[in-house]
C-alpha cells in the first residue's frame, strides 16, 4: 500500500482505538445503552472507512501488477471480501 492510504488507515485506526477507549470507560461508568451503542456504531463506520482504504489500495496493486501476478492478487482480494460478510 502507498504512504499516503497507509498514513489514511493508520490515523482512522488510532482514532477508532481511542473511541474504544472511551466506549469502555462509558461502560464501567454506566452510561445510558443508547449512547454506548451510538459510540460502538461510530468505531464500526470507522472501521468501515479503513477497510475501504485497504481495499482501494488492494485494488490498485492489482492494477499496476503484472498480469503473471494478478491470479495471486486477485485470489487475496477475494478472500478478504468473503471475510466481510
Amino acid at each position: 500500500m502507498p504512504e499516503s492510504p497507509r498514513v489514511d488507515v493508520r490515523d482512522r485506526l488510532v482514532l477508532a482505538k481511542g473511541h474504544v477507549e472511551g466506549i469502555i470507560k462509558m461502560v464501567d461508568d454506566g452510561k445510558d445503552d443508547t449512547q454506548v451503542l451510538r459510540q460502538i456504531l461510530a468505531v464500526h463506520a470507522q472501521l468501515e472507512k479503513a477497510s475501504v482504504v485497504v481495499l482501494e489500495g488492494m485494488l490498485e496493486s492489482f492494477m499496476d501488477a503484472p498480469k503473471t501476478r494478478r491470479k495471486e492478487l486477485l485470489l487475496q482480494i477475494r478472500e478478504s471480501l468473503r471475510d466481510l460478510t
